[in-house]
This record gives structure tokens, C-alpha cells and sequence, in this order.
């Protein structure tokens, strides 16, 4: 990293400074094992530049202006590890290696079994301008700041994240005992791989390059009403314009009531794709959200002496990036395992015999990709916001010393996405009505679309019957990405001790007891996303963390050999101690099935049933129950066509925890005025304590299923850092 700064003073009342970085980041992630084909081992680059400018001025003896430009490039450059490796060694056709976009050992994953390779094809660059201007005035009681802030936001896109397939495989296509009839606990998904039955993809990628731009505009007053009570009113105003793709080849949503082109007969087809800036139809990928203000009060009341009571409440959006897609240019394909769902078709050994879905960008209009996987991002989705706000109570308890113990809620709305899974919503999943029909569903029938789609799972001459019932069925799945339906509530008691320098030592104490609700996925159901309201997956009880840093009473100046020598102060004096120690509740667990019965072409993942008590009999640390984390027989394969009962997340049943400690010791050994020497040794994890992944969660997943088999933390390490100064 390069960093140049240059500051110059005009005058009393005007400065400014100019400041170039440079630099390049370089990640080589950590790998389970050596070798060609280590599951997400690969190099990314991130090369960096920015500049800034900013001024300074002081207008009046009451007023201040402070005003920026800057420009901030970026760049993610990302190769899987094996980038060149020759597909043809692994017995692939060469018309298969002709069709992928760069040839890289393929994403392979076997259920039980460590997957292979998983490292994406990347190459984002991004461009940012930016202009913040703000004026502060103080008359009275009161002190105004107004501004603005203006960015200018480029980015040409391209990912590929399995550039040469990817390919997965369960005991679907190995159980029993026929396939009309499978039972979710038999089968070897080894036997489904070495049969080359199982799903996969592969992508073929357009890049894209967006704009956007930003407005942000904001009044505050910071109003002093009397010496105990202080009032901060401020109001924020956001706008963001609709992303546009410079070539228009984005789709701006997926049209339910149009009239598809495609005529077949019996069919009233509806839906299409439908394209920004074209027929039309607006360049934005979304409706132009022109309702962003944001209000912000707060209130400061000194109760007594020593004692403040401060309040809070704020609005905040949260703008989406991203979320262009090029549908159309960008193409997926399937692997066609089955056309009834019983009779192989296409194998591993030659996944795609009939190449790769035609990329025909807009050409096709309404009728674009039929018979194939879409997706969309609706344009009527509004920006997600965040309610906020909070009360605490801060009371100095002894000199120095500092409690406070608050309530800080939140309450989301148009929500888009939870921060480990994300959400999407499948519009043409079969209504889930229909599963009382049973075995009927998986019936195969005429194909009313033979002859007219061409290619892919509707080209043969029978379909099952729950594919005509889609409410699209000349499509398979349409996503709808980032959909803001989602809402989220987070209630939280807040407490914390601070005590400063106590005979050298310093103390933080804080302690969170929370809980976040919300219904943002996964799903099982699309139709019923009210039953998925759970805690979120980041839903934490409770996390207690302690800070100490203690300087030591020992060398010049100090309690304790205060008239040392320098030769002994240089040895055993003026150093410090610190440590961070970290307690926190596990994250609620999520449950699916390694063999879906629910037969809903369309669904989410199905869930297991909850039969008994998933903790009884279960005792001892978390080292006694490695094997058995929790009761597995509590659990029960579903129905065929019917839901599981397990909620997408369980506050009754979570990940182990944490208990952690970091211990660091510095000391800085002043040799002459000019030349000292800084040395710092650090331990984390300094008591060696494991950290435990979460066990495995698929029911049916064969003799894993309960158990736990990774630690998430790193083993204890120790570092020391030697700093010459001069």
C-alpha cells in the first residue's frame, strides 16, 4: 500500500489537503488439503486507487464550510486455483470443453463426502466519484449543519462462479427400493456419482456495466435547551436512481398478466420476461423510489448529577446493490437427468449432449428462455429500510467509572436479504394445493409443448403432470432475486461497565441479551412465507465481552522501581498487558432432508418432522456429544408430499458457542530520542479453547446426521511483532 499526503494552510480560515493510495491485496485462501481440486482454494487480486480532495473554510467567526471530491477504483480478480487444468484428462467430451468459459476442474459435491474445487471466475471492476459538501452555523443555543453527498457509482461486472460446472449428487437416483417408492434413509450418494446421475449446471456469462447515482441531503439541529437537556432533530433525504446497463440487456421484471407469445393449444400461457429500454419500456431496472426521508430525534436529560438518560430514534434506508441481470445473454443449462423423473437421461460422463441454452439476448421478447430456469428482479421493490431507536441510563459509579444499561430495538421493513443466506422467491413453484393428489403429481403425460420448445427437460414427448400445473408452465423455475418482502424485529437489554485507569488498569465490561426475528428464508414453501417467521439466523442471546488493558506498575516513573536504571527499565519496565475475551450463545440451527418426499416440483427444501424431544438424552460438554449433538431420533423423515413440521430456524437447538481469549503484551523500549523500539506478543485463542462447527443438519444424511466433524476456530496461535522507530 502506497499512501501520499499533502496539506497546505492558505490562511487562518482556509486549508486543504490532497491524498493519492495505491495498493494491492492479494488472498490466497486456506485449503483443506493439498491438490488440483481443493474444495474453494483459489488467488484473488484487489488492486486499488484513490484520490481525494478537500478545503476547509472558516467564512465567519460562526460558520464553517468543508467540502470534498474523490475518485475510488477498484478491482475483484478472482481465479479458481485450477485455471488451465485440461477437462479432457477427467474423460470429458471435447464438445463438452468447448462449451464452458474457462476450463477449471468442475464443482463437485457428493453427499458425506468433502466436495471438490468450488472457486469462482471473477473480474469486477468498479468507479466511484464522489462530491460531499456540508456548511456548519452555531447562533445561540444552537448549532445547524446542513449537506450534501453526491456519488457517480460505474461497475463493469463478470462472474462465472463455477466456470466449468457445476455437479452434485445425493442417494436419489441409489434408493429404494424402487424409484417410484424411495425411502429417505437408504441409498449411497457415492453410488449416485459413480453412476453420473444427480443435478448440475453450467453457466455461460455476459458481463455488464452499470451506472447509478446517489443523492443524499441532510439538515440537523443540535439544540443546547438548557444545561441539563440537549435536543438533536435532524432530517435526511436519499435518492438513488434505477441502475441502468449501458447496452440495455437487463431485464426490468417478469410481466404475470402479458400474454405469451407461445401458442399451444389448451394452454392460456401468461408471463414473459420484459426488457429495460426497449418496446418502450424505462432504461431503470426499478421504479424510481422517490420517498426516502429520514427522520432522526435525539434527547440528552441530565436526571441528577452524575447521572444522564439519553433517547434515540432513526430512520435508515439501505440501498440494494447490484442486482442487474442480463437474462438472456446470460444463460443457464441444467443437466436433464430425467424427463419423467425415473428413466436416466444425460450422465455425468457427457452432461449437456445437446450443448448449452441459446443466448438471444431481447430478441425473443416475452418468449425469451422458455422452457428454461429465468429469473428476475421485480421493479416494483422499494428501497429496504431500518427503524431504529433506543433509551439508556449512564451513571458514574465511582471516579472514572462509567454504567449503562439501555433497551435498543429495530424493526425492518422491505427487507431484501439475511447476511448468511439471502432470500429469492420461486413464483412458479406448483400451489401447494395440489399436493393431495398425491402420486398423481409425478404422472407423466403428453407433452402439449413437444415440438415447440426445443430443447431441455419440456423437449420430450411427456412431462409430469405437476408441470402443467405451474402458474407458468412453459418455464421451470422464475426467481425473483432480492425480492423486499422481508421483516425483521431485534429487541436487545444492553449493558456495560467502563472503568479507566484504576491503578494503571482499564476495564470494559458489556453484556447483549437480544433477540432477532424475522421471515427472510429460507423457504419451503413460497406460498406461505408467514410460517417462516423464525429467529434469524444471526440471532444471538447472549454474547459478553471483557476488555482489560493494564499498564504494569514496574519501571521509570512507575509504583514499582520508579528510579530504575535505564539499562533495567529497557529490560523490565513500561510494559502493558491486555486481553479481549469473548462469550457468545450459538446461532439457531436449520434443518432440511438429504431426500425430499415432498415431490413439489418448484418448493423449497423440504424439512424433517419434529417426533420427540431433540434433547433428551443428551448430556455432557460439547466434546462428550461430538457424535451425537443432539437427540437424531427425535426426527422423522416427512410424508410423501407433505411439509415438514421444523421451523426455518430453531431457538431451541443452536451451533455450540464461543469462549474465547486473546492475550497480548507490548512494550516500547525508547533507545535514544530518535530510535525505540516497539515489540508486541499476541496469543489468540491464548486458552486453546475449540470453537465446534455446527452439526450436521440433514436428516437421512448417512451416519452424519447429529454429528459434529470441523472445529470453526483456529487452534491456539502466537505472534511477536519487532517495530523500529526512528
Amino acid at each position: 500500500m502506497t499512501v501520499v499526503k499533502f496539506d497546505h494552510k492558505f490562511s487562518d480560515a482556509w486549508t486543504t489537503f490532497f491524498r493519492f493510495n495505491k495498493g494491492k491485496g492479494l488472498l490466497v485462501f486456506p485449503f483443506d488439503f493439498n491438490g488440483i481440486a481443493t474444495q474453494g482454494r483459489n488467488i484473488v487480486n484487489r488492486p486499488n486507487v484513490g484520490v481525494s480532495l478537500g478545503n476547509t473554510v472558516l467564512l465567519n467567526a460562526h460558520t464553517t464550510l468543508d467540502l470534498r471530491l474523490g475518485y475510488a477504483r477498484g478491482k475483484e480478480d478472482n481465479a479458481p486455483w485450477s485455471s488451465g487444468f485440461n477437462l479432457s484428462s477427467l474423460g470429458f467430451p471435447s464438445q463438452y470443453v468447448g462449451l464452458v468459459q474457462q476450463q477449471a476442474f468442475p464443482t463437485i459435491g457428493v453427499s458425506g463426502f468433502t466436495g471438490l474445487a468450488n472457486s469462482p471466475l471473477i473480474g469486477d471492476v468498479g468507479h466511484t466519484y464522489g462530491l460531499q459538501a456540508n456548511v456548519s452555523h452555531q447562533r445561540g443555543k444552537h448549532v445547524v449543519k446542513v449537506g450534501t453527498d453526491i456519488r457517480l457509482l460505474y461497475g463493469n461486472f463478470f462472474r462465472n462462479t463455477n466456470p466449468s460446472g457445476t455437479f452434485s449428487y445425493s442417494n436419489a437416483w441409489s434408493n429404494g427400493p424402487s424409484a417410484l417408492t424411495p425411502a429417505g434413509n437408504t441409498g449411497f450418494p457415492m453410488a449416485s456419482f459413480l453412476m453420473g446421475l444427480g443435478s448440475g449446471s453450467l453457466d455461460n456469462n455476459t458481463g455488464v456495466s452499470i451506472i447509478n447515482k446517489y443523492y443524499g441531503l441532510f439538515l440537523q439541529d443540535d439544540y443546547r435547551i438548557n444545561s441539563k437537556l440537549t435536543l438533536n432533530i435532524g432530517l435526511r433525504y436519499e435518492f438513488e436512481t434505477p441502475r441502468t446497463e449501458r447496452y440495455d440487456r437487463a431485464t426490468r421484471g417478469f410481466d404475470r398478466s402479458a400474454t405469451s407469445p407461445l401458442k399451444v393449444p389448451g394452454l392460456n400461457l401468461l408471463g414473459g420476461l420484459v426488457y429495460a429500454g426497449t418496446s418502450g419500456v424505462d432504461r431503470g431496472i426499478y421504479n424510481p423510489d422517490k420517498n426516502n426521508f429520514a427522520p432522526r430525534v435525539g434527547i440528552a436529560y441530565t436526571l441528577m448529577p452524575k447521572t444522564v438518560v439519553r433517547a434515540g430514534y432513526a430512520l435508515h434506508y439501505i440501498p440494494v446493490v447490484g442486482s442487474v441481470d442480463p437474462v438472456g445473454y446470460s444463460t443457464t443449462t441444467s443437466v436433464v437427468t430425467s424427463i419423467d423423473g425415473f428413466t436416466p437421461k444425460d450422465r455425468l460422463s457427457n452432461p449437456f449432449p445437446s450443448g448449452l441454452a441459446a443466448s438471444t439476448g431481447n430478441s425473443q421478447g416475452l418468449a425469451t428462455l422458455v422452457g428454461n430456469n429465468i429469473s428476475f428482479v421485480d421493479p416494483t421493490d422499494v428501497t429496504p429500510l431500518l427503524h431504529t431507536w433506543n433509551i439508556n441510563i449512564q451513571r458514574e459509579v465511582f471516579s472514572k467509572s462509567l454504567l449503562q444499561v439501555g433497551y435498543v430495538g429495530s424493526h425492518g421493513v422491505h427487507i431484501t436479504s439475511d447476511p448468511q443466506t439471502g432470500i429469492s422467491e420461486n413464483i412458479n413453484q406448483v400451489p401447494s394445493q395440489f399436493l393431495s393428489m398425491g402420486s398423481a403429481l409425478l404422472e407423466s403425460v403428453p407433452n402439449p409443448f413437444a415440438g415447440i420448445i426445443r430443447a431441455g427437460q419440456l423437449s420430450g414427448a411427456t412431462v409430469q403432470r405437476q408441470q402443467l400445473l405451474r402458474p407458468f408452465p412453459q418455464y421451470l423455475n422464475i426467481t425473483r432475486n432480492l425480492p423486499t418482502f422481508g421483516s425483521t424485529v431485534y429487541h436487545s437489554l444492553q449493558t456495560k461497565f467502563e472503568q479507566r485507569l484504576w491503578h494503571g488498569l482499564t476495564t470494559i465490561v458489556s453484556h447483549t441479551f437480544a433477540k432477532n426475528i424475522g421471515d427472510i428464508g429460507p423457504y419451503q414453501n413460497y406460498y406461505n412465507r408467514h410460517a417462516e417467521r423464525a429467529v434469524t439466523s444471526f440471532d444471538v442471546p447472549h454474547r459478553l465481552t471483557v476488555t482489560t488493558s493494564w499498564d504494569m506498575p514496574i519501571g521509570k516513573g512507575r509504583k514499582y522501581m520508579g528510579n530504575a536504571s535505564k539499562a533495567m527499565d529497557l529490560m523490565l519496565g513500561q510494559w502493558n498487558m491486555s486481553t479481549f475475551s469473548t462469550f457468545q450463545s450459538g446461532f439457531p440451527l436449520s434443518f432440511g432432508v438429504n431426500t425430499n418426499t415432498l415431490f413439489l416440483t418448484g418448493a423449497g427444501g423440504q424439512r424433517p418432522n419434529v417426533i420427540g424431544d431433540p434433547k433428551a438424552g443428551i448430556s455432557g460438554s460439547i466434546t462428550d456429544r461430538l457424535g451425537a449433538y443432539f437427540n437424531t431420533a427425535a426426527f422423522a423423515q416427512p410424508a410423501n408430499f407433505t411439509f415438514g413440521n421444523v421451523g426455518a430456524r430453531t431457538p431451541w437447538l443452536r451451533n455450540p458457542g464461543m469462549n474465547n481469549l486473546n492475550l497480548t503484551l507490548t512494550k516500547q523500549f525508547v533507545i535514544t530520542e530518535r530510535l525505540k523500539v516497539n515489540l508486541r506478543a499476541s496469543s489468540f485463542n491464548l486458552l486453546n479453547h475449540p470453537v465446534f462447527s455446527g452439526p450436521n443438519t440433514t436428516f437421512g444424511a448417512l451416519g452424519q446426521f447429529g454429528r459434529i466433524s470441523a472445529q470453526a476456530n483456529l487452534s491456539r496461535q502466537t505472534e511477536a511483532v519487532l517495530k523500529v522507530i526512528f
